[in-house]
């Protein structure tokens, strides 16, 4: 009974995996119903990647938008245990065990693996925009590159489809549906909203 769906993504953010298991998600769904983003505001990075395969993207004009890149890093906290009179130890098995030890920099080797790694994750996020977008991937890089744009930007650079809120991706879900415009429709919210009683014990 359900024609359409629209995913609501407000998200600077985070890991690749979980934000690729999502995208993954939503384009299964998509091969059985259309699926648009409705972004809020901000739908950056893991928050991009996760809309780039939708059929419709809408975005509000100043939403932060974009910022097609991965980055990876650790803090190297020796000095500041030592200063603090603390000392921690560890065994290792290989080489790259102690990857994120923060007790030491990456060693070559480290730095080296690190590097491919990012240089992967960021040539798929290109392919990923390139097929969801129908863009040459090198179109893509020229705008990628961790940069962030505001919706009304996004939209000139062919990132986002239409700029609105919630009732143009309504409008937009409707459309690629094949539901007459003046049709009224059911809202289904999931997850669904919990009651005020329930909100105020959480605080």
């Amino acid at each position: 009974s359900v024609k359409a769906v629209i995913l609501r993504v407000d998200s600077p953010g985070g890991a690749v995996f979980p934000s690729e298991v999502i995208r993954r998600e939503l384009e299964l769904t998509k091969r059985q119903k259309p699926v648009v983003v409705s972004m809020s505001d901000v739908a950056a990075s893991g928050g991009y990647w996760i809309a780039m395969s939708a059929n419709r993207i809408v975005t509000e004009p100043g939403t932060i938008t974009g910022s097609i890149g991965v980055v990876f890093g650790k803090f190297n906290l020796r000095g500041l245990y030592e200063k603090l009179g603390l000392t921690k130890d560890f065994i290792a098995t290989a080489e790259n065990s102690t990857l994120e030890w923060p007790f030491q920099n990456f060693t070559p080797a480290q730095r080296e693996s690190v590097e491919k790694t990012l240089h992967d994750i960021y040539a798929n996020f290109l392919r990923g925009v390139a097929e969801g977008r129908r863009m040459e991937e090198k179109a893509v890089d020229k705008i990628a590159q961790g940069r962030v744009w505001s919706g009304e930007r996004a939209l000139q650079l062919g990132l986002v489809d239409e700029l609105g809120g919630l009732d143009t991706a309504i409008a937009a879900a409707k459309t690629l549906a094949k539901i007459p415009p003046t049709e009224p429709v059911s809202l289904i919210y999931l997850p669904r909203p919990k009651p005020l009683l329930e909100r105020i014990r959480e605080l």
